[in-house]
């Protein structure tokens, strides 16, 4: 087990280090997780799943470990791939109210939003590491320790985390570059009208 999970960590470290030879370390790191993986492990389910119609329907017999690896690549695919849903700005969200604000309270509701998340995020973040750490609980039929099934369920809380600090201080420079937008246009516009009436 120790040994596919150097692989695999190996084979990340290398998709890495390929990968969008421009950007910096931090941000190929980012990219591969949150996309890679989740790729990789949708690529798995659908296979695993294809394999078991075939050997079920088919050939006419059963792949016991074939539902465990569909739901851990499940599992896997949510976990990385939840901090692209929050980059992307693509999660669901109900905004009747909120596309009727002014700059000012659009920029309030994305702060406190990402605040609150944050702070539910760290107050969760250190009873989830104990537990994990302290679970001798391994999978069914693969033996796999919960420590590493669910040792991505750590990575989706920091990265959700990151993604709403970061989504905070560009919230705040958007409004601030609307607000001298808006400055700028009034100036203009009152230019504009002194000239004319000259």
């Amino acid at each position: 087990m120790t040994t596919a999970v150097i692989i695999v960590a190996a084979i990340i470290l290398l998709a890495t280090l390929l990968a969008f030879p421009e950007a910096k370390l931090g941000e190929k790191l980012m990219t591969v997780l949150s996309e890679g993986v989740p790729m990789v492990a949708f690529l798995v389910v659908f296979v695993t799943f294809m394999m078991t119609i075939i050997c079920r329907y088919v050939l006419r017999f059963a792949i016991p470990w074939s539902y465990e690896v569909s739901i851990l690549g499940y599992m896997y695919c949510m976990f990385f791939g939840s901090g692209i849903a929050l980059k992307r700005d693509e999660h669901v969200v109900f905004s009747l109210l909120y596309d009727k604000l002014p700059p000012i309270g659009k920029l309030i509701c994305k702060l406190v939003y990402n605040a609150v998340l944050v702070a539910l995020i760290a107050i969760v973040f250190v009873p989830c590491v104990n537990s994990l750490m302290g679970s001798t609980m391994k999978t069914g039929i693969l033996k796999m320790p919960y420590k590493v099934v669910f040792a991505p369920f750590l990575w989706m809380l920091f990265e959700c985390a990151f993604r709403c600090l970061f989504y905070m201080k560009t919230s705040w420079k958007e409004y601030k570059q609307t607000r001298a937008g808006k400055a700028g246009a009034e100036v203009a516009e009152r230019e504009g009208k002194e000239v004319a009436e000259a």
